[in-house]
């Protein structure tokens, strides 16, 4: 699994850093962004798929605005 502070690089050959990573309702969710400007945001599921990971980006706008809205919800509680 990734983890925090992670750097990876993805098919589309850019690299990305773990922001932040947290699992709801049994389902793994990675909160990437972009090592180099300009900055782009991906939010994925995360998987491990015959022993490698495995990252689908979440596109259901509705399931996005809740991820996104727990992550939020997360970080204000750690601080």
């Amino acid at each position: 699994m990734l983890e925090k502070g992670k750097i990876i690089k993805l098919d589309d050959k850019k690299e990305y850093l773990v922001v932040n990573r947290m699992e709801l309702h049994s389902i793994n969710y990675v909160y990437l962004i972009t090592t180099t400007k300009p900055l782009e945001i991906l939010i994925a599921t995360e998987k491990v798929v015959d022993g490698k990971i495995s990252l689908e980006e979440v596109k259901d706008n509705n399931e996005l605005d809740y991820v996104l809205s727990k992550l939020v919800l997360t970080k204000e509680a750690d601080e």
